[in-house]
């Protein structure tokens, strides 16, 4: 793995980490709260990337570090609205 693509899956940790904070402080607010860790995952994802030298496939690798975020953070909403309905 090069030195790009290993600048991905930090932002997947970080929206990782921020849904099981969220899951534990805030578990009745998360669908507020959820947003706003895509939107700093997003952010650190353009800082990253746009950080180091910018190379071939930075496209690539901030899309791939978004959609990762989002995927992330859609499966963590559903697993905390089906605890919320139980």
């Amino acid at each position: 793995m090069t030195w790009q693509w290993a600048s991905v899956w930090p932002i997947w940790l970080i929206a990782a980490l921020g849904a099981v904070v969220v899951g534990v402080a805030q578990p009745q607010d998360a669908l507020v709260w959820l947003p706003i860790v895509l939107g700093v995952c997003t952010l650190t994802a353009f800082a990253v990337q746009l950080g180091g030298p910018t190379v071939p496939g930075l496209v690539d690798r901030l899309a791939a570090a978004v959609l990762g975020s989002v995927v992330i953070l859609a499966i963590a909403t559903a697993a905390l609205v089906l605890l919320a309905l139980l």
